[in-house]
């Protein structure tokens, strides 16, 4: 009887029933694009590092980001070498810089990553087989997923037709030998792999003496932890030494609790909450106020508060679900365009689905229990 009842209640008034359903929707869509938009601040983060091959990281301690990992001397590698649980060390090189349009001249910020073309330290394939070309200071791999703005020949994206092609980086002339697809992290919408002199050689003021990073790869069974204790130990404190962990969280604290982008998409979706929960309140408490004789008849009659206030909760967990289901299929469409448009990784996950649908819950309930405020009002002598 009380599910029926609150079913009626919900038919009854097909205008504020539909109105509710479009608010919760709304916040549905709203709360999948923050934490979409997040989940790619958290992707993108260490792309370019879960695509190296190490164990240790040697870097600057001055160190902000990948894109601005400032630099130390080259000589400190040769000294951690000297480590018994080093296989190899391997040199890395990455910076910002400008890179012109090859159709229309049209600068553009785009990472520059630089690597010894002997040195294995790529785990992608595609970058792996095409090191070879990068003997030639020249020559460069350019990331198929950079956006349509550096100018790839056919309008949408590099490929086998821009192979030849040069362009200008930091006012050097490159040519283009090859692609590889990656992506480039937050802090550039494009990237080119080279060589080391051809980093030093496109970077005005930049040597390949001085490194953005040390690669450290360490012996089968050897404890990063342990390695990473007795490199500190060994090496001036113009270096610092993490573990492949300690790198990722790193990059991961600093993208999303240490700048504008994490922070913003959280407070998104906290945003999301409040104006679904306030819809939904609005329109239960409008129905609990145009049905409030009807609720002092039912107390009247002997029905306690209990069960009111469920006829009350069913309702808005029964908003929660019909709002969420046109809302998921609107937020996966919106994904797939976004993605699609803005070059961002967005994706539908099943344990994103069940953390917003929580949430939708939680915000309908929320609604109806500040509606029973308003339930606690019916008197049945108001009735005579």
């Amino acid at each position: 009887m009380r599910v029926l009842l609150a079913w009626r209640n919900l038919l009854h008034h097909k205008v504020r029933t539909t109105l509710a359903v479009t608010g919760v929707a709304l916040a549905v869509v709203l709360m999948f694009m923050q934490l979409g938009f997040l989940g790619a601040v958290q992707a993108t983060a260490t792309l370019v590092y879960d695509a190296l091959d190490f164990d240790l990281v040697i870097r600057s301690p001055n160190y902000l980001h990948l894109a601005d990992a400032r630099s130390f001397p080259r000589n400190r590698l040769a000294q951690a070498a000297g480590l018994e649980q080093v296989q190899w060390i391997a040199p890395f090189y990455a910076d910002v810089t400008q890179w012109r349009n090859p159709r229309d001249g049209t600068p553009r910020a785009i990472l520059a990553l630089g690597v010894a073309p002997g040195d294995h330290v790529f785990t992608l394939p595609e970058i792996d087989r095409q090191r070879q070309p990068l003997h030639v200071d020249q020559f460069v791999l350019i990331d198929r997923r950079s956006r349509r703005e550096f100018g790839p020949m056919d309008g949408r994206q590099f490929g086998d037709g821009d192979v030849g092609v040069e362009a200008e980086l930091a006012r050097s002339r490159v040519r283009i030998v090859g692609h590889y697809a990656l992506g480039s992290g937050l802090a550039a919408d494009g990237a080119v792999v080279m060589s080391d002199r051809g980093f030093a050689r496109a970077m005005p003021g930049r040597s390949i003496d001085e490194v953005s990073l040390g690669l450290v790869k360490l012996i089968p069974g050897a404890d990063a932890d342990d390695a990473a204790a007795r490199l500190r130990g060994m090496l001036p404190d113009d270096v610092e030494v993490l573990t492949r962990h300690q790198v990722r969280q790193f990059e991961l604290d600093r993208w999303v609790n240490q700048t504008s982008l994490g922070v913003i998409f959280q407070l998104g979706v906290a945003l999301a909450m409040v104006v679904g929960t306030a819809i939904v309140y609005q329109v239960l408490v409008s129905d609990v106020a145009r049905h409030i004789a009807e609720y002092a008849t039912l107390k009247a009659l002997g029905y306690r508060f209990g069960y009111l206030a469920g006829v009350v909760l069913q309702q808005a967990l029964t908003l929660a679900v019909a709002g969420f289901v046109p809302g998921l299929l609107v937020s996966l469409a919106l994904y797939a365009l976004t993605g699609y448009l803005a070059n961002v990784p967005l994706n539908m996950t099943l344990m994103r689905v069940a953390i917003v649908f929580g949430l939708t819950l939680a915000m309908c309930a929320a609604s109806g229990w500040g509606a029973l405020r308003k339930m606690r009002t019916a008197d049945p002598a108001d009735l005579f």
